[in-house]
């Protein structure tokens, strides 16, 4: 067994991975990646607590004005942080020459995208990461420590997960996951 997934199953433990899973959970939890499994992969790492959670993001639903539909099944996780979310539609053109794709959430604008996005091969991506960039926003001022990342956004397989920035940094630190699994943080870049 390779010594460093040791170490990092055990720094991810220590920074509560598995808070909130039975102690034989937890334990299959922490075994599975110190014997080389993805730390976010896998039963026992799927957590419906606050610490921990996995929202699939459907990149073409939320381009194609579905962001409103999907944020509101974040409601309640949102709601243990602090963060009530309200989203409205403010406008969806009839076709994506016509204009922006724009949303509020929590009366902040966010332009979802931008014709220049559809000519850029970019809009399902954009569309995934601007409206949770939004929400890492509201979480940072409601003073709760997780935030969204994203690993694969954009696609229709997407994965949004609300974590402790320390879990990730725990991950990437430690060089064994390949950069593409790493999740990152949502921003407005």
């Amino acid at each position: 067994m390779d010594h460093r997934w040791v170490e990092l199953a055990r720094t991810l433990r220590d920074l509560g991975m598995w808070r909130h899973r039975a102690e034989a959970e937890a334990a299959a939890g922490e075994r599975a990646v110190a014997e080389g499994a993805h730390p976010l992969g896998g039963k026992a790492t799927l957590d419906e607590e606050p610490g921990l959670r996995l929202f699939y993001v459907d990149g073409e639903t939320m381009a194609e004005g579905g962001v409103g539909r999907v944020l509101a099944e974040w409601g309640p996780a949102l709601r243990h942080h602090g963060v009530e979310l309200h989203v409205e539609t403010v406008s969806y053109p009839d076709s994506v020459e016509a204009g922006d794709y724009v949303t509020t959430i929590n009366d902040r604008r966010c332009v979802v995208w931008t014709p220049r996005d559809w000519v850029e091969s970019s809009a399902w991506a954009v569309a995934t990461v601007r409206p949770l960039a939004v929400i890492n926003d509201l979480l940072a001022e409601a003073g709760a420590v997780p935030r969204i990342y994203t690993l694969y956004p954009g696609g229709n397989d997407g994965e949004a997960w609300l974590l402790d920035p320390r879990i990730v940094a725990a991950i990437a630190e430690s060089g064994l996951i390949k950069e593409g699994g790493v999740p990152a943080l949502a921003t407005h870049d």
